[in-house]
């Protein structure tokens, strides 16, 4: 069995680490728990050095110096289920974190919660470190006197949302590396080879073929006026900004979106896990109906999806039900309606909502993974026309030649 190193807490408040041989981190925990002890952390130990564990509360500080939200989820929601106290849980994490800035993030929070505030109270006091969705979470919580449990369904929310951006992100990494390598080759060739055949053609002027003197022109601009293109390009994106900022043409250009083939239903599958996620977490930790689909809207960044959820709070608001008025708005698949509807009609659509999400991140893998089957061998033919294409414009300049007259 692998060993484990770990850190606990008794309930006297005193310090415990050691080793334990376990089959898994999961099974230390229950060990430390079992024996009374509050559990910190547990990493796997490999050839005599510690494996960082997903228990142990990572930096709150990244590159972009902005909290970890998922390890403060984790520790607070871990101490809080063993039965530790709000802040004694605080002084366990200041014990543990060697950042300053997650020592300054926990201690503010800490500092709040002493002065006789809640904890959601104390997390809003953080600026824009939490979401509001997940301040009506932790507040909801604390209304229901369930805040462990709060936090455990917000843990899972979190972690969730972060593997089904994380599939994404690794399943585009591939072509997104192809996609360079296929620029950065073109570049290459145009930049350093074909200029090396331009001794040869200077003589020939008009003789030469169209294809070449393309090739030779876009050659010539990529030598001499690079930068040009990097201008156009920077304003370019600037522009699309621009006009993306501008809500009535971001909703237009979204909506548009949804009806392009192949990554249409992609865009929709992810928006739909991740409104259905929200929606039926917030259902689920007590927050009523037209606060988490104002909350749920607010965290889709489709604007024609998010239009249809505000159409259908107020659809709510006037008796209506939320199935028929998204149905209408014909933006969200078909079979995540039906599901609502089937949720609407037994009474328990947070229960329903969850499941939905659950189905649509398999849809999602399921979808990236058919996108790429198709997307790698159409750059793969793509590079291979262009640099063809190129190669034959210049073996068809140095051919008419032999058609020159002598």
């Amino acid at each position: 069995m692998p060993n484990y190193y770990y850190k606990a807490v008794t309930r006297d408040g005193v310090a415990d680490e050691g080793e334990m041989n376990e089959v898994s981190s999961a099974a230390v925990i229950r060990r430390l728990q079992d024996s009374g002890r509050i559990p910190i952390l547990a990493e796997e130990v490999v050839s005599g050095r510690v494996k960082r564990n997903a228990l142990k509360m990572p930096s709150l500080k990244r590159k972009s110096r902005q909290p970890d939200i998922v390890g403060f989820t984790r520790s607070i929601a871990l101490l809080l289920a063993s039965g530790t106290a709000l802040d004694r849980a605080l002084d366990i994490m200041l014990e543990v974190e060697d950042e300053p800035a997650s020592r300054k993030l926990v201690q503010d929070i800490q500092a709040s919660v002493r002065g006789g505030a809640a904890l959601s109270a104390a997390l809003e006091e953080q600026g824009s470190t939490f979401s509001g969705f997940y301040l009506s979470m932790v507040r909801a919580a604390e209304i229901s006197g369930a805040l462990s449990e709060g936090l455990e369904r917000m843990l899972e929310y979190l972690e969730r949302s972060r593997a089904l951006r994380e599939k994404i992100v690794s399943a585009l990494i591939y072509p997104a590396i192809l996609l360079l390598v296929a620029g950065l080759s073109v570049v290459i060739l145009l930049t350093f080879v074909v200029p090396q055949f331009r001794p040869i053609f200077e003589e020939m002027g008009a003789a030469l073929p169209l294809a070449t003197r393309f090739v030779l022109t876009v050659s010539d601009f990529l030598a001499g006026y690079w930068w040009l293109g990097l201008l156009a390009i920077a304003a370019a994106g600037m522009a699309t900004m621009r006009f993306l900022s501008i809500p009535e043409k971001r909703h237009q250009v979204d909506a548009v979106m949804l009806r392009l083939p192949l990554i249409g239903p992609l865009i929709s599958a992810v928006e739909t896990a991740r409104f259905s996620r929200s929606l039926g977490t917030l259902l689920h930790n007590g927050v009523p109906v037209l606060q988490s689909l104002e909350i749920a809207r607010d965290t889709l960044t489709n604007r024609a999806m998010a239009a249809a959820v505000a159409g259908a709070a107020t659809s709510l608001k006037e008796g209506g039900e939320l199935s028929d008025t998204l149905l209408e708005a014909t933006v969200f698949p078909g079979l995540a309606i039906q599901m609502i509807k089937v949720g609407e009609e037994s009474g328990n659509v947070d229960a329903m909502m969850l499941r939905i999400s659950a189905v649509y991140d398999d849809e999602v893998a399921i979808k990236v993974q058919r996108m790429l089957a198709m997307l790698e061998p159409l750059l793969i033919i793509g590079l291979g026309i262009i640099i063809a294409g190129i190669i034959m414009s210049i073996l068809i300049g140095i051919i008419s030649i032999n058609d020159l007259p002598i």
